[in-house]
């Protein structure tokens, strides 16, 4: 008889148990998720320079294509593809703060972008350009372009 009145202690974990794990657990995850913010935080120049890079594929695709020159035009504050009429080829605006300059194969140095064009010839060969953006006393960022492929030289 005796075993039947020995009670054992439960196997199981009480509330209190339960809720502390789960504080504990939301706060590594809120300071997870704090440590990760940064990832959101694009680049200054980056748009700038995926833009150009896209337009630079895409004039040269059309030039190889369609058997035709194309161009880059630049201006004060923006560039696009000339003559082209597809949403986010036409043309890119910089921020209002953000400087472009160009430097061609051979130059001596930088010149400003503006009133300048890049040229795609159709045989697929384009002018071998470097590019740089810049924000005044924040930073700056340059760009090589590959003559052949249009795109960005790591």
């Amino acid at each position: 008889m005796k075993r039947l009145t020995q009670r054992h202690a439960p196997s199981g974990s009480t509330l209190l148990e339960l809720i502390a794990v789960m504080c504990i657990m939301l706060l590594i995850i809120g300071i997870g998720f704090g440590s990760f913010k940064f990832l959101d935080q694009e680049e200054p120049f980056q748009k700038a320079t995926q833009s150009l890079a896209q337009m630079s594929k895409f004039a040269l695709n059309t030039a190889i294509t369609q058997n035709r020159g194309m161009k880059i035009g630049f201006e004060k504050q923006s560039f696009g593809v000339v003559g082209a009429s597809l949403e986010g080829m036409s043309q890119f605006s910089l921020p209002a703060n953000m400087k472009m300059f160009i430097k061609r194969w051979g130059g001596k140095g930088w010149e400003k972008a503006e009133g300048q064009t890049w040229i795609f010839g159709e045989n697929g060969i384009c002018e071998p350009l470097r590019f740089r953006f810049e924000i005044k006393d924040v930073d700056s960022a340059e760009v090589e372009f590959h003559p052949l492929t249009g795109a960005v030289v790591q």
